[in-house]
């Protein structure tokens, strides 16, 4: 090789490297950064995908690639879901005419949809608890997204307060949370996504405990997938990574990280579990054969009137069948 091909070889390589620490500087700083997909571009459902991986993080709902709770963290899910009673507006076991099991969810529009259709599911079903107050708290257009939630300050809140009052309802009164929403930034890759989801769910749950002091249990669903040309955070991977971050936080809570502790004089947090996991591609999941289309949505978000019928016929499946879920919301 001659000298000049030899001088013109090492400005090549500085240049590509200057771009790829660059490149690197804005993943780990810039929160606006527009898309960076780097990890296989096949996107697995979590259940199926068990020990298999993406990147080089192990799928399944639950640690080790499992689609089910176990061990310690499993028990105590049972017991936290045989303590749920009855409670009155404030917040004590009463025999109240108004003691209620209240079941609220938070976040965005496309959860709101499914909570106002269990409602329709649940009151006067034979097969439901009466017991069951379910309370629809989504707020639309970015207004509740995990970065609203997570400031107890935030105009959120005073959303929560008002509808919770409208309902007859308490603060001390909610003892079970659903949560779908996203975090609005266009920072979009891979793992930081799904790690600042998590990091921003995790900091939620927090929020949440010391707003409702008698709090037990925060289900997550993850998101459906998406089909259009939404914001970032509702595009496609964002709404599959959502689903990594829920699982993430679910891991640290199992593994006893600070700040996620759910029982004892140390609690600060509910404890968070998976209802129906909602992410599926167009081709049925090996796991239980649900599979999601744009032709169930009316917008490439949302769902239509049919697409809201299989999600929340899927939920309610599950909060009945479900060993734990089931010692509340099915009727005895």
């Amino acid at each position: 090789m001659s000298k000049k091909h030899t001088v013109l070889l090492l400005v090549l390589l500085f240049v590509a490297c200057v771009k790829e620490n660059t490149g690197t500087q804005l993943q780990a700083s810039d929160e606006n950064l527009e898309k960076v997909y780097t990890p296989p571009d096949q996107k697995i459902p979590l259940n199926d995908l068990g020990t298999g991986t993406f990147g080089d993080s192990v799928g399944g709902l639950y640690p080790n690639g499992e689609n089910s709770p176990s061990g310690t963290y499993a028990h105590d899910l049972y017991i936290a879901s045989k303590t749920i009673i009855p409670l009155d507006t404030f917040g004590n076991h009463s025999g109240l005419a108004n003691a209620k099991i209240v079941f609220l969810s938070m976040g965005g529009s496309t959860g709101g949809h499914n909570m106002k259709n269990l409602q329709t599911k649940t009151y006067g079903n034979p097969l439901c608890s009466q017991n069951v107050q379910i309370i629809n708290g989504n707020n639309g257009t970015g207004a509740g997204a995990l970065n609203n939630i997570m400031d107890p300050n935030n105009p959120y809140w005073a959303h929560i307060s008002k509808i919770l009052h409208g309902t007859k309802s308490s603060f001390k009164q909610v003892q079970l949370l659903y949560l779908e929403s996203d975090d609005t930034t266009k920072f979009i890759s891979w793992p930081q996504r799904p790690t600042l989801v998590k990091n921003d769910i995790e900091t939620c749950m927090q929020v949440m405990k010391r707003k409702f002091p008698n709090l037990k249990i925060l289900y997550v669903l993850g998101r459906t997938r998406t089909f259009g040309k939404e914001a970032p955070w509702n595009q496609e991977p964002s709404p599959y990574y959502f689903g990594w971050g829920c699982k993430w936080a679910i891991q640290d809570q199992i593994n006893g990280i600070a700040g996620t502790q759910y029982k004892g004089r140390n609690a600060v947090a509910p404890l968070i579990t998976w209802g129906f996991y909602q992410w599926a591609d167009s081709l049925p999941r090996q796991t239980d054969q649900f599979y999601w289309r744009d032709s169930e949505t009316a917008d490439g978000l949302h769902a239509n009137l049919f697409g809201e019928d299989t999600l929340t016929n899927r939920f309610q499946k599950f909060l009945l069948s479900d060993k734990n879920s089931s010692l509340w919301y099915a009727a005895h």
